[in-house]
């Protein structure tokens, strides 16, 4: 690594931190992601008896264009 001016041993233990640095930002990525998964089980929707059933449709039809 000649442009930080690093000796061989130098380079390669800042190449281990580096590794591990990412290994731990991707760890607690992954932990991140399934405490939101978790989160949205739990909030999932019940459809209410005063909706139409046929609301979707609806939307669906509201966004078609006439040619």
């Amino acid at each position: 690594m000649n442009e930080l001016d690093l000796t061989n041993t130098q380079s390669v233990i800042f190449m281990v931190v580096l590794v591990g640095w990412l290994l731990y930002l991707n760890h607690r990525d992954r932990q991140k992601s399934a405490q939101r998964e978790r989160e949205n089980q739990q909030m999932i929707e019940t459809p209410r008896e005063e909706l139409n059933p046929c609301y979707g449709r609806y939307i669906q039809l509201a966004g078609k264009r006439n040619n």
